[in-house]
C-alpha cells in the first residue's frame, strides 16, 4: 500500500480576531482605562471601538478647539474605532449632580445603543462582546438584549470593588441605614467582619456611597447606594470581570472576589501594560505615545516640568485632587496652604482657580515655594526625580501613577471607594505606601503628617513599600508577569470564546 498523507485543508485555521465595543462611564478617569485597555486589545489583534456618549465626546471635541456642529463625527484613533450615542444632555446644561448624569444615561442611553450594537452586527467584523464599564449597566443591558456576550471592567481598585459587593449585605444586615448622628457616635467604626479578604476593614472605609440614613429614603444618597447593588448585580451575571490592577497588590481581596463573581481577571496598571505592548507590538503603532493622549478635558499647565527640573530630588511636595479638584472636609485649602507653606519643602498644587484664591491668599506674605496649576500632565509630574510625596484624593488611577513612579502618599479621601483605597495605602497590613490625613486637619497637623512623610521614619518606610511595588507591578506588565499573562487568557478564554458563539 502507498503512504498516505494528512491534506493541509484539513488544519484547522486560526480564529479570525474579536471585535471588542468598550463603553466607559463619561468622566476621565473612567474613559482613561478604557483607551489603556482598548490600545492593549488592539495590539494582541482584536479589533477596537471606543463608544462615547454624546455630551462628553461634545466636550472632548471643545477641549480640542474642534466645533462639533449639530452632528458630531464617529472617528479613529490609532486603529480605535470610535462611535457616539445620544444621551439626551445639553452641553450649555448638563446634570449638576451624579444621580441626574446616571438616571439621564440609563433613561436615554439604551436604545440608542441598541440600535448601534445591531447596526454593528451587520458590519465587517461584527461586534462579538461589549465590555461595559460597571457604572454604565445599560450597556450590559443593550448587549444581552441584542444577543451580544458581556463583560464588566471595573476601573477602579479590587479592594473597591470588593467594598460595593458589600452594599447589599449592609441592606440585609439592618448597618443601613444608619442612625443619623452616624458621623460622630462611632457607627463608621463598625468592623465588619464577614468581609473576606481585608481583616479589620470598617464601614468608615467602604465606599462612602453606602452612608445614608432612614432620613435620605429616596433622595440622591440613598439612590445611589441602591444604584450601586444594581450595578453589582449586573456584573455578576456577565460573562467576566476585568480588573486595572495587578494580582500581588491585591490578591488577597481578588481571591476572596473569586467564589462572588464570574472569572476575574487582573490586568493592570494598564498604563505600563500598554508601555509594553506598544514596543512589541506592531498593532500598536509603536512608539513612545502617551497611554491616554487625546483624551482629556483640561489644558495641562506647560510650566510645571521646568519648575520641578529647578528642584533637588525628591524635595517636592505635589499635590492633586483629582479632575474635579475636590478637597472634600480633609482641611480647607487656606489651612492646608498655610501647613504646606511651614513644612519647607517646596509644592506643585493642582487647584481649580477659584480653590486658588484662597490659597494664594493664605501665602501672599512669599512665605514657602510653590507652584499652583489648573492641570498638569500626572503621569510626568509623578515621575520627575524631584517629586517625594503625593498628596492625593486616593482614586485607583493616581494611587497606580503613583505606584509607578515609586511614590509615596499622603491621603485625603473625598467620595466612593477612595475611602477604601486610602485605607489600604496606609495599612502596613495592606499596601503601606503612605499614611492618612486626619479629616478636618489645621495647618499644625498638615505640617507635621508632610514633614514626617518627607523626611521621618513613617515616610521612609513607606517610600520603600513603593518602590518594591513598583518593582512587582512592572514584571507583572512585562512578558510573562501576571497581568500581561491573564490579558492573554481573556483574549482565549472569554473574547475568542464568545466570538465563536456569535458566528
Amino acid at each position: 500500500m502507498g503512504s498516505s498523507t494528512t491534506p493541509a485543508a484539513e488544519s484547522k485555521p486560526p480564529p479570525p480576531p474579536p471585535h471588542v465595543v468598550l463603553v466607559p462611564f463619561p468622566a476621565h478617569g473612567h474613559v482613561a482605562p478604557h483607551v489603556q485597555l482598548a490600545r492593549v486589545l488592539r495590539a494582541r489583534g482584536a479589533n477596537v471601538t471606543l463608544v462615547h456618549t454624546e455630551l462628553h465626546y461634545r466636550r472632548l471635541l471643545r477641549a480640542r478647539g474642534i466645533d462639533a456642529g449639530d452632528d458630531p463625527p464617529a472617528a479613529e484613533d490609532g486603529g480605535i474605532a470610535v462611535e457616539v450615542i445620544p444621551d439626551g444632555l445639553s452641553l450649555d446644561d448638563p446634570p449638576r449632580t451624579l444621580r441626574a448624569h446616571h438616571e439621564a444615561m440609563e433613561r436615554n442611553c439604551l436604545e440608542p445603543f441598541k440600535t448601534l450594537l445591531r447596526a454593528m452586527l451587520r458590519r465587517s467584523p461584527p461586534v462579538s462582546c461589549v465590555v461595559a464599564d460597571t457604572p454604565m449597566p445599560f450597556a450590559a443591558v443593550a448587549a444581552r438584549e441584542v444577543g451580544v456576550p458581556d463583560v464588566q471592567f471595573f476601573t477602579a481598585s479590587a479592594c473597591g470593588l470588593m467594598g460595593y459587593l458589600q452594599f447589599e449585605h449592609l441592606l440585609a444586615r439592618g448597618v443601613v441605614p444608619l442612625p443619623s448622628g452616624y458621623d460622630t457616635d462611632g457607627s463608621l467604626d463598625k468592623p465588619l467582619e464577614w468581609v473576606h479578604g481585608m481583616h479589620g476593614v470598617r464601614l468608615r472605609d467602604l465606599p462612602t456611597f453606602c452612608r445614608v440614613t432612614a432620613s435620605d429614603a429616596g433622595d440622591g444618597n440613598d439612590w445611589l447606594m441602591r444604584f450601586h447593588v444594581h450595578q453589582m448585580k449586573t456584573a455578576a451575571s456577565s460573562k467576566a470581570v476585568v480588573l486595572n490592577t495587578f494580582y500581588d497588590m491585591e490578591k488577597d481581596v481578588v481571591d476572596a472576589l473569586k467564589p462572588l463573581l464570574p472569572p476575574v481577571y487582573t490586568v493592570g496598571p494598564l498604563a505600563t501594560v500598554t508601555a509594553s505592548s506598544s514596543s512589541s507590538s506592531p498593532a500598536s503603532g509603536g512608539g513612545d505615545r502617551t497611554a491616554t493622549s487625546g483624551i482629556g478635558l483640561l489644558k495641562e499647565d506647560e510650566r510645571c516640568m521646568a519648575w520641578l527640573d529647578g528642584k533637588a530630588e525628591g524635595s517636592v511636595v505635589y499635590l492633586s485632587f483629582g479632575s474635579h479638584a475636590n478637597m472634600g472636609g480633609a482641611a480647607r485649602p487656606g489651612e492646608f496652604a498655610a501647613g504646606l507653606a511651614r513644612c519647607g519643602s517646596p509644592y506643585l498644587w493642582v487647584l481649580r482657580p477659584e480653590m486658588a484664591a484662597e490659597v494664594e491668599a493664605e501665602v501672599a506674605g512669599g512665605e514657602g515655594d510653590g507652584l499652583i496649576v489648573p492641570w498638569c500632565a500626572q503621569e510626568a509630574v509623578l515621575g520627575h526625580p524631584a517629586v517625594g510625596l503625593f498628596v492625593t484624593h486616593c482614586g485607583w488611577n493616581s494611587i497606580l501613577e503613583s505606584v509607578a513612579a515609586g511614590v509615596p502618599v499622603l491621603g485625603c479621601p473625598v467620595l466612593s471607594e477612595q475611602t477604601t483605597n486610602c485605607r489600604q495605602a496606609s495599612s502596613a497590613a495592606a499596601w503601606g505606601i503612605g499614611a492618612e490625613l486626619p479629616q478636618g486637619a489645621g495647618r499644625e497637623e498638615v505640617e507635621a503628617m508632610v514633614r514626617e512623610m518627607m523626611g521621618g521614619r513613617k515616610g521612609k518606610e513607606a517610600r520603600e513599600r513603593t518602590r518594591e511595588w513598583k518593582r512587582m507591578a512592572e514584571v507583572s506588565a512585562r512578558e510573562g508577569g501576571s497581568s500581561w499573562e491573564n490579558i492573554g487568557r481573556f483574549m482565549e478564554d472569554v473574547l475568542l470564546k464568545v466570538k465563536e458563539t456569535t458566528t
